[in-house]
């Protein structure tokens, strides 16, 4: 199996990050399944693995603080779906989904301010 270029894998994290933010809040249930529970959960798994973050950091796309936060959002992914949270009750309802939301917005803001500054 080939691996994907690192500009590749940079633009397909940033597409993960994409489907997830605190708008969802308002958006229509069709909506939510589509941008979490098909986009960003298929990107989360994937494009934002330790190898996947590791690679990012490493090239220069990602600051150690985006990697942390990206590490940190992962993992709130995963235990949400441990717990039996990965629908759309616990999205609209759930402090820790809420706290997913923003931290997906915190990193967005950052990247756009580290490649601003670059």
């Amino acid at each position: 199996m080939r691996e994907i270029a690192d500009k590749k894998l940079m633009n397909y994290y940033l597409d993960t990050l994409n489907h997830c933010g605190m708008e969802l809040l308002n958006a229509s249930d069709e909506n939510i399944e589509y941008e979490i529970f098909e986009e960003f959960e298929i990107g989360i798994v994937s494009f934002f693995h330790d190898k996947s973050l590791g690679r990012l950091y490493r090239g220069g796309f990602i600051n150690k603080s985006i990697l942390a936060k990206s590490q940190d959002l992962r993992n709130m992914v995963i235990n949400i779906q441990e717990k039996g949270k990965w629908n759309i009750t616990f999205l609209q309802t759930d402090p820790d989904w809420k706290k997913i939301l923003l931290l997906s917005d915190k990193i967005k803001k950052e990247y756009e301010s580290y490649v601003g500054n670059k």
